[in-house]
């Protein structure tokens, strides 16, 4: 168990690292937006990930002690149990990280950032099948009885329409970025008059 939990806690500190590296290329969006609407867009993101950068400062060092304290990783202990909730929320917050990283790609293509972007976006996408795989390995081991549905994307979901998901971000694939260069490429004023 505390191999998953210090693979976890790697996973983590990654992210929050590649949190950072993004926030500072939102910035320049941020304060030289065309309108209203992109300014939006961009702080939304900046704000979503500020907050999880948060969440995962007051994370980490309690994933520390649990890690340092093995003898507290069990199911009977209920601040252990509020720990895999936590580490759930983040697992989900790896996931929209993506998907923010894969938006960004739209507006950052044949740019400066877009090498570092698409660096964070491989990362962050092997980190979050990892991250997956850590999870399910731990409430397994553990056999708790705790319920995490809360906390997965809508990409996951049995119960969702195929037609609201979005594979690449089940499978960890980069065919999206593949397919918004292809889409750019594509769309021409002869081809709109075709469509």
């Amino acid at each position: 168990m505390i191999e998953n939990l210090m693979e976890i806690q790697d996973i983590l500190v990654r992210s929050k690292d590649a949190l950072n590296k993004f926030k500072d290329i939102l910035v320049p969006a941020i304060e030289q937006a065309k309108d209203d609407h992109e300014r939006l867009y961009w702080h939304h993101i900046y704000e979503e990930e500020e907050h999880r950068f948060d969440r995962l400062e007051a994370l980490l060092p309690k994933l520390q002690s649990q890690i340092q304290n093995s003898s507290a990783v069990s199911k009977g202990n209920g601040d252990f149990l509020r720990l895999l909730q936590d580490i759930s929320l983040e697992k989900f917050g790896l996931h929209n990280f993506l998907e923010h990283l894969d938006l960004s790609l739209f507006h950052y293509k044949d740019t400066e950032y877009q090498e570092t972007i698409e660096s964070l976006r491989n990362m962050t996408a092997e980190d979050y099948q990892k991250i997956k795989y850590t999870f399910e390995a731990l409430n397994k081991e553990l056999d708790a009885s705790v319920h995490f549905e809360a906390s997965v994307p809508t990409d996951e979901k049995e119960n969702q329409s195929e037609l609201l998901k979005i594979q690449e971000y089940t499978t960890g694939n980069q065919n999206i970025i593949q397919q918004a260069t292809l889409r750019k490429q594509y769309l021409t004023v002869g081809s709109l008059k075709n469509m």
